[in-house]
């Protein structure tokens, strides 16, 4: 990818190669650092030259070790991934000379996100990356002694190549957005009820939307927030109809209120996704 390039497609981000020009020095499960896991070292054009690299998507850092240059970074909504797959990113990235990553810092798609570097435990500048396609963020060592995600996958089965130079790519399946077209379930309409509501009334799709009408109320704080299907609007756009599991198809009032709709992608885990 280049500085600033963007790729939205549904609503739904596109997980691009952070690197505008990309040389694999060590590929996944190869010795001598990368044995049992699904990292890859990439350098840029020249030996020696530390290099930016750019957020694959709009993330934010969860961890940081500053020994080695090092931050855990995941993505704020679920990603589009090479593979297809739509789910959260969580990836590492590793030596950094320049390190100035912090918790809590959110950084939007194709900004810069680091540098090449040697700090820590490196053999030439380059960046470690190592990417996990979900939302655990267990880091711990196998059984050769290497520190991982437990639901690692190859690079080329995680980030798009639109707009990256690839000088040596070690014979991977590498793709742009062109190879994984946007399927019609990306425009489904999504509703998400936020943790901070202990009450939010549904009511019968025949009936005004009033409070002597509501049928029975939902709870999104119990469940960490609630994200449901939307399989219409009605009122003028003022509700949407969802599936809840005890009481079947009812609608709910979402006009000015902190409900907020997502496309092709739910916010919450708890809920009713299916359409």
């Amino acid at each position: 990818m280049q500085k600033g390039q963007k790729s939205v497609r549904g609503g739904i981000e596109d997980f691009l190669c952070p690197f505008t020009d990309m040389y694999i020095t060590q590929g996944s499960n190869s010795r001598p650092s990368h044995m049992g896991i699904m990292a890859n070292d990439v350098r840029g054009v020249e030996k020696g030259v530390r290099y930016p690299y750019y957020a694959p998507c709009t993330c934010k850092c969860i961890r940081t070790y500053p020994s080695s240059g090092q931050a855990m970074w995941q993505s704020v909504n679920k990603v589009r991934f090479a593979n297809g797959r739509i789910d959260y990113a969580t990836f590492m990235t590793v030596h950094d000379d320049t390190f100035d990553a912090k918790v809590g810092q959110v950084v939007s798609q194709g900004s810069q996100l680091g540098n090449m570097g040697t700090k820590g435990n490196a053999t030439g500048v380059h960046c470690h990356i190592e990417i996990e396609q979900g939302a655990d963020t267990s880091w711990t060592k196998n059984s050769y002694g290497v520190w991982h995600f437990h639901n690692e996958y190859d690079t080329d089965d995680c980030y798009f190549v639109d707009n990256t130079n690839i000088i040596n790519g070690m014979g991977g399946n590498w793709r742009t957005t062109n190879h994984v077209p946007v399927t019609p379930a990306d425009t489904r309409n999504f509703v998400n009820l936020p943790p901070s509501i202990d009450k939010w009334n549904f009511y019968d799709l025949n009936v005004a939307p009033v409070k002597k009408n509501a049928k029975g109320s939902l709870n999104p704080k119990k469940f960490g927030g609630l994200s449901y299907y939307v399989y219409a609007y009605h009122d003028d756009n003022t509700t949407a109809e969802i599936q809840t599991q005890q009481f079947g198809r009812v609608k709910i009032y979402i006009k000015d209120t902190c409900a907020s709709i997502t496309i092709g992608s739910y916010k919450y885990e708890a809920g009713n996704h299916n359409v």
